[in-house]
């Protein structure tokens, strides 16, 4: 009878220390989701400031090609771009 009353007692200790660890391992992947979302988040901020600082470059570039007087060819080239990217963009607002 003993033996019967350790041999529960065991298993009853086992099952608290795997709940234990359960609870413990659900909260580091809630903390992990929530890093992972923040992470998510920063990754779009930096995408959408790429783009914009890669606009602002090809705006430069226009401007630089202009003011010299063979760039002509230059300034027509990345203006044509420029108008197809534009395009694109309403394309896309469109669908």
């Amino acid at each position: 009878m003993v033996d019967l009353i350790t041999l529960v007692s065991g298993i009853e200790f086992r099952i608290r220390e795997l709940i234990s660890r359960y609870d413990a391992i659900q909260t580091e992947n809630e903390q992990l989701k929530s890093n992972n979302e923040q992470l998510l988040r920063e990754l779009d901020e930096l995408k959408h400031s790429i783009k914009q600082l890669q606009y602002k470059n090809q705006i430069i570039k226009i401007a630089k090609a202009i003011e010299k007087e063979k760039g002509s060819t230059n300034a027509k080239y990345l203006i044509n771009e420029l108008l197809r990217e534009v395009d694109r963009c309403i394309g896309l607002l469109n669908d």
